[in-house]
């Protein structure tokens, strides 16, 4: 019985070694996917997919904006699934040119499954709404007036934790929430004034709302000396626009671990109306995003600084 030994030339050999490598790596994404935080503004009607039953095929989340007024639903499948509150009212909130709503999806429970994250306003007053898929329909599980919604551990091995908190009489409170057994458990009050950069970014919230008599009076200790004065320019252009600014909500997340799945960056994104002072009835959105670091010569206070501002 003959062999026939066949010989392949080092090209092939290397296109036949990167196609299982590519197979692998993207069976192993497949099978061990999580959702990473999704934040998408909102002004008007809007489509977003995603797979939110678990069967492999992506779904589609609409929101639709009627008059003022803003309603969202998930269709699976060929059903319409309607996102109500626990009231079982289909109108989320009212439509604004200058608060837009942001719509989050995030998989805290790690059931590969994301959950419906809502940042909007009602009547220039912030709302926040957590929905989650029950397997026959989208549960309000969570439901407040707060301004500041987070996620932390998220990217390393610990319990992902939803922190939900607001910014009111130039202070900042938030409380740490779990999500078990299909509901979202309040687990403590966070009052350490670094955690996260809160510390920071009430002081940079101040600062906003102050110009543009603040210009000249920019608090150094929250910026990190790796900031750009370029960067620097951009509080500058918000100055010479001449408004009074407002703070209205913001949204943080882990960046980066470290080995030991400490937060080494964190990432904020702050919305403010800003209302001419020219013509009280000229407003608009503006969008601030931080990036966050931490200083270790900074141990009490201004622990995490802004490095990077756009």
């Amino acid at each position: 019985m003959k062999f026939r030994v066949i010989f392949l030339k080092k090209k092939y050999i290397y296109f036949i070694a990167f196609t299982l490598i590519l197979f692998i790596l993207i069976a192993v994404l497949l099978l061990s996917r999580h959702y990473s935080p999704t934040f998408t503004n909102i002004s008007e009607d809007k489509m977003l997919k995603a797979d939110f039953d678990g069967d492999g095929k992506e779904d589609i989340l609409s929101v639709r904006k009627n008059n003022d007024k803003y309603s969202v639903d998930v269709k699976i499948k060929n059903k319409i699934f309607p996102i109500t509150t626990y009231k079982n009212s289909s109108t989320l909130c009212n439509y604004s040119s200058y608060w837009p709503m942001r719509i989050t999806l995030m998989d805290v429970s790690r059931d590969k499954l994301p959950e419906i994250f809502i940042q909007t306003s009602n009547k220039d007053n912030p709302l926040q709404y957590v929905f989650v898929w029950n397997y026959e329909k989208f549960d309000n599980v969570l439901s407040n007036s707060n301004n500041i919604l987070g996620f932390i551990d998220c990217k390393n091995n610990k319990t992902p934790k939803v922190i939900s908190g607001k910014f009111q009489d130039n202070t900042i409170s938030l409380s740490n929430y779990m999500f078990l057994n299909y509901k979202f458990k309040n687990y403590n009050y966070e009052n350490n004034t670094t955690f996260m950069g809160a510390d920071t970014i009430c002081t940079f919230i101040q600062f906003v709302q102050g110009l543009p008599g603040t210009e000249n009076f920019k608090p150094k200790d929250i910026f990190s000396s790796n900031l750009s004065n370029r960067e620097l320019q951009s509080i500058s252009k918000l100055s010479s626009e001449n408004n009074t600014y407002i703070f209205q909500d913001s949204i943080f997340k882990e960046n980066k671990c470290n080995q030991d799945g400490d937060v080494s960056e964190v990432y904020w994104t702050l919305n403010f109306r800003g209302i001419s002072n020219l013509d009280k009835k000229t407003i608009k959105n503006y969008t601030i995003n931080l990036l966050l670091t931490p200083d270790e010569n900074s141990k009490d206070n201004y622990h995490f600084k802004i490095s990077s501002l756009f």
